[in-house]
C-alpha cells in the first residue's frame, strides 16, 4: 500500500513537470564518449558514464547519455521508467543502480550567442549558471597517436585549476571537444587532467540521424539560477562532496572516537572557485 501511494505522488508529480526545450540549429555530427571519474582518490574508486557531445553549425550540447534518455523516459513514459528502475532496483533492497547513471551534468555552448550555460542537479534541486564561452589557451605539440582511425595530436592547457591533455584530428575540423575542451583546429576526441581524476574517451561518431542542437531538459521546474560559476560549484561542493564526506565520518566516529581516517583529495573539474 506504501508503495502504491508513492507511485501516486510521483505520478502526479510528473503531470506538473516542465520540460525546456529551445533548439537552436540541426545538429551535423554527433560524438559517443565514455567519461571516467575518480571520486575516492585514497582507495582509488572511479565510476564511468556515456556522455553525448552533439555539434550543430554554431553551437554544441554536451550531456550525460543515459541520464538524458531517463529524463525523457520519466516525462513521456512513467510506467516504462518504473519498471525499468524496479527491475535494477528490487523493492527491499537499497536504491543503488539509478537507470539514468551517475553523471548529472548537462552544458549547452553558444545556443545563446557567446554564452555557455550548465545544469545539474544539487541535493535533488535543479540549478544553473551562465557564463561567457571561453576556450582554453592551448599549447599544440608535435605527438601524435591514432583514435578510432583518426590522426591526432597531442595538446594541452592550464584551464581553471587543472592541467589537461588532450588528443584532437585535424581530420575532423570542428573547434569542439567534450565538456569544455575545445577551440583547438580539429575534433577532440581523448582527454585527461594531469593527476586521472578526469578523462574522456571517444568511442563512436555519427553523422546520419542527428537530432537538433539547443537546450534539453526534462525538469519539474525552472532551475535555480546561480549569479556566478563560483556559487555554483560551492554549492556542489558543500552538497556533494564536503556534505558526503561530514555525514560518513559522523556515522563511522559517532562514538566519540577522536580518530579520523585522512581525507581523499577528491574535486571537481574546475577546482578555482573558494573552498577547503
Amino acid at each position: 500500500m506504501k508503495y502504491f501511494i508513492v507511485v501516486i505522488l510521483m505520478f502526479f508529480s510528473l503531470v506538473s513537470q516542465a520540460v525546456i526545450i529551445q533548439d537552436k540549429e540541426p545538429g551535423i555530427i554527433e560524438i559517443q564518449y565514455i567519461k571516467t571519474c575518480v571520486d575516492d582518490t585514497l582507495k582509488l574508486r572511479s565510476h564511468s558514464d556515456p556522455m553525448t557531445l552533439r555539434i550543430g553549425k554554431s553551437s554544441s550540447m554536451f550531456y550525460p547519455t543515459k541520464k538524458m534518455w531517463a529524463d525523457s523516459l520519466l516525462r513521456n513514459n512513467f510506467e516504462l521508467h518504473e519498471k525499468l528502475y524496479r527491475e535494477a532496483n528490487p523493492i527491499g533492497k537499497p536504491a543503488v543502480n539509478p537507470i539514468g547513471g551517475l553523471e548529472g551534468e548537462f552544458l549547452f555552448r553558444n545556443v545563446k550567442d557567446g554564452e555557455t550555460m550548465v545544469y545539474r542537479k544539487i541535493a535533488g534541486d535543479g540549478y544553473s549558471y551562465s557564463e561567457y564561452t571561453e576556450a582554453p589557451k592551448w599549447k599544440i605539440k608535435q605527438e601524435t597517436k591514432e583514435i578510432l582511425g583518426y590522426q591526432c595530436q597531442l595538446a594541452t592547457c592550464d584551464f581553471r585549476g587543472r592541467k589537461w591533455n588532450v588528443w584532437f584530428t585535424p581530420e575532423i575540423p570542428v573547434k569542439e571537444g567534450p565538456w569544455k575542451l575545445f577551440g583547438l583546429p580539429g575534433l577532440v576526441l581523448e582527454a585527461s587532467d594531469s593527476k586521472k581524476h578526469y578523462s574522456y574517451l571517444a568511442t563512436r561518431i555519427s553523422t546520419q540521424n542527428i537530432g537538433p542542437v539547443g537546450i534539453r531538459l526534462y525538469v519539474r521546474h525552472e532551475p535555480y539560477k546561480m549569479k556566478t560559476r563560483q556559487r555554483f560549484l560551492q554549492k556542489i561542493y558543500n552538497q556533494s562532496i564536503k556534505g558526503k564526506f561530514v555525514a560518513s565520518m559522523n556515522a563511522l566516529y559517532g562514538n566519540g572516537s577522536q580518530s579520523t581516517p585522512e581525507r581523499a583529495q577528491y574535486d571537481l573539474q574546475e577546482t578555482d572557485y573558494p573552498h577547503d
